[in-house]
């Protein structure tokens, strides 16, 4: 099912209420995610990036490809613009030193796994990527800047080892509850995620934060296109049946009096 099906999908009839409760939120998502399930979609790019991410972490574990796969991966700060843009993409991969191997490939599978199904494969990939390199430039940007310390960050910040995928699904999260109208669940992301930075302030504060930033922005602009592309294929639909109503009934009074005229001459 397309995005533009969203605002107005058949399967959310099936909530009973209309002003939604946290819990009504949930099995809202859930309604939209069996929805897209029972018409073939599949989460594959969350299978593939949880698995990806598993893998990366055993060889690390075990000692197998390490140079070559900490060289690609490992981001921080101080390194050279070029190659902290180089590394990114495989940064995404790395496991976070915030969760075990368990948690950090489930957040991937889930998060990523639900946006693929009701937001689409290519606008999860975006959002997730842009939410990654996004916040990680923006946080490079605000830890060089002479007013870092404001946010509490320290130039020690800019050897500190910036790795999982947390940021991206942060992004594609936020996206997901925004485009889904489940404002609520929105809104304890988000203070969630101020509260964190606040109270620990640091560069993954500044990520999330950004990547929060990213994920509602890019649900309300989902949101808001698709739903007005929706209602414009419905009214062109409604016209369409409209014009071809009309068309059969012309024909059908151009045969009868083609009749009429045939009898009459007869």
């Amino acid at each position: 099912m397309k995005c533009a099906e969203l605002a107005n999908d058949p399967a959310l009839a099936q909530i009973p209420t209309r002003r939604f409760s946290l819990a009504q939120e949930f099995l809202r998502l859930w309604i939209l995610a069996r929805d897209r399930l029972s018409n073939g979609a599949r989460p594959w790019l969350g299978m593939s990036a949880a698995l990806a991410a598993a893998v990366v972490a055993l060889f690390l574990h075990f000692h197998i490809l390490r140079p070559e796969l900490w060289s690609s991966g490992n981001v921080y700060a101080a390194l050279p613009l070029s190659s902290e843009l180089a590394r990114l993409p495989m940064s995404l991969l790395f496991p976070t030193p915030y969760l075990p191997l368990w948690a950090a490939c489930l957040q991937l599978f889930v998060v990523l796994g639900l946006g693929e199904l009701i937001l689409g494969r290519w606008l999860t990939f975006v959002v997730a990527i842009v939410g990654h390199i996004g916040s990680t430039l923006v946080a490079r940007v605000v830890l060089e800047s002479v007013h870092g310390h404001i946010f509490g960050l320290t130039p020690a910040l800019a050897h500190v080892l910036d790795t999982g995928p947390s940021a991206a699904t942060t992004a594609v999260g936020a996206c997901l509850l925004v485009t889904a109208k489940m404002n609520r669940s929105a809104l304890l992301l988000a203070v969630g995620l101020i509260a964190a930075a606040l109270i620990a302030p640091g560069v993954d504060g500044i990520e999330h934060t950004t990547a929060l930033v990213f994920g509602v922005t890019a649900g309300i602009v989902n949101f808001a296109v698709f739903a007005k592309l929706s209602d414009i294929r419905i009214a062109s639909s409604a016209r369409l049946r409209s014009v071809r109503f009309t068309w059969i009934l012309r024909t059908f009074a151009s045969l009868r009096l083609a009749m009429t005229g045939a009898r009459n001459k007869a």
